[in-house]
This record gives structure tokens, C-alpha cells and sequence, in this order.
């Protein structure tokens, strides 16, 4: 049998593992309720639904964006895992390189991340379409940005996996990293007026950002879009290398670290 149709059965089998477990839907459910939120608050609070479309399609951007960070629920345990469970003892010394077994799972991730984001963008895409008469070029610019943010939180994820002792922390460690040590340096940075294109979290706001700019999308809270301080919105070409480093670094130090990890 080649690597590359075990490579097939490795990440067919993991595929189908995501699709029997809660955790894929609970992802899905928050993102659609995240959704649902915003077509019901919005018009309530705003008296209608904003002129601009460019606007509710920035709003609407906030549960794709869930939905891509939900990639770390789903690979938290995909290396820590084999170990904390002593599968690996199974796997490993089976005629499977473990290069193999990592792509597979990194793969199977992609795809059931891909599958959320895609069902919820045409969520979106309906609902902007129902209400406007039209769907945005911008959107699917967004939908690849949210695409690339999603392989970036699976590397960095898949990178805390493969040295962490166990699935639950390396799914906190994910997350603390993420949303409070990215979120509070980045909230810095940003505060300070120096450059944050290089943070996660900054590569999450490009998936809404796209549409416009940071004015814009305070447009959807604040009346006249008036922010408290000024921030210069990031360039999203700056934001795309970011998240292609994040992305392949994150992927490629997993990959060395459990190649050589132990399983004692």
C-alpha cells in the first residue's frame, strides 16, 4: 500500500471520527446562533436594517469567524491525544509513518472546519441576498480570509497538541494564546498606534475587516461609526503572510516534534 493511499485512509477515518463527535456541532450551533442574533438584534436595535449592506455583510462576518475558531475544539487533542490515550502504542508501530498520521489529521481538521464555514457563509450569503437583493464580491474575499485564518488556528493548535501531555491542555494552551496573550498584546499595540498585522488575533478582524475597515464595521454599533481613539486599520495583504506563516511554522514544528516525541 503507498503512503499516499494511507494518507487517504488516515484522513478519511479522522473525517469521519469529527462528523460522530458533539463538539463539530456545538461549533456549528454557536456560529448559527451567532447568526440568527444578529438578524434579530440588528433590525430591533437599529430600527431596521442598515442602508448599507457593506455593513450587515460585516456583521453577518462575526459567526464565520466563530466557526473558524472553532478549528482549536477540534484539533486540541489530534496529536495530544494519541498520547494521553496510549492509542499511539497502536498506531505508531504500525507501518504508517507518523509524517502520514499527522497530514491525515491536519487534513481531516481542514475539511470539517471547511464544512462549518462553508454552511454558515451560506447562511450568510442568503440572508444578505434576502434582505439586499444581492451577495458581495467582498464576501467571498472574506470567506478566503476566514479559509486561511482556519488552517492558521489548526497549525498553532496542532503545534500545542504535538507537546502537550494531554487533549485539555493543549486546547486551554490554545485558546490562552489565542484570545488573551494574542488579544491583550494586539489590544496594546493597537492602543500605542504600532503595527499588529502579525497577531492572530488581527488576522481574525481581517475576515470581517475586508469589508471596509475598522469605521465601517463600528458603523453596525455606533452611530456615525465614531471610535474612542483612533486605529489604523491593518493592511490585509500583511495579514494574509501572517496567517501563511502561522499556518505552515505552526503545521511543520508539530509535524518535527511528533516525529521525535516519545510515547513513555
Amino acid at each position: 500500500m503507498s503512503e499516499f493511499h494511507k494518507l487517504r485512509v488516515v484522513t478519511r477515518y479522522e473525517f469521519l471520527k469529527h462528523l460522530r463527535r458533539k463538539r463539530l456541532y456545538i461549533v456549528l450551533g454557536v456560529a448559527l446562533v451567532t447568526e440568527v442574533v444578529v438578524l434579530i438584534l440588528v433590525p430591533v436595535l437599529m430600527e431596521g436594517y442598515p442602508d448599507n449592506v457593506v455593513v450587515m455583510a460585516a456583521l453577518l462576518s462575526i459567526g464565520p469567524s466563530l466557526a473558524a475558531f472553532g478549528g482549536v475544539f477540534l484539533a486540541g487533542d489530534a496529536i495530544a491525544g494519541e498520547f494521553e490515550g496510549k492509542t499511539g502504542y497502536i498506531l505508531f508501530p504500525n507501518p504508517v509513518r507518523r509524517i502520514t498520521l499527522v497530514v491525515g489529521k491536519y487534513l481531516a481538521c481542514c475539511a470539517a472546519v471547511t464544512l462549518l464555514i462553508v454552511f454558515v457563509y451560506a447562511i450568510v450569503s442568503i440572508s444578505l441576498f434576502a434582505i439586499y437583493g444581492e451577495v458581495l464580491l467582498e464576501t467571498a474575499k472574506s470567506f478566503g480570509l476566514c479559509l486561511l485564518y482556519a488552517g492558521s488556528v489548526l497549525s498553532v493548535t496542532f503545534f500545542f497538541s504535538s507537546i502537550s501531555k494531554g487533549a485539555m491542555g493543549a486546547t486551554v494552551i490554545a485558546l490562552v494564546f489565542i484570545i488573551v496573550i494574542s488579544g491583550v498584546i494586539d489590544g496594546i499595540l493597537m492602543m500605542a498606534g504600532q503595527p499588529h498585522w502579525f497577531m492572530l488575533s488581527t488576522n481574525q478582524d481581517s475576515i470581517v475587516l475586508v469589508y471596509g475597515g475598522y469605521e465601517l464595521f463600528m458603523e453596525g454599533f455606533m452611530p456615525g461609526g465614531m471610535l474612542p481613539f483612533e486605529i489604523e486599520t491593518p493592511d490585509i495583504n500583511l495579514s494574509i503572510l501572517s496567517m501563511v506563516i502561522y499556518m505552515v511554522a505552526g503545521f511543520v514544528l508539530s509535524a518535527w516534534i511528533s516525529k521525535r516525541r516519545q510515547l513513555g
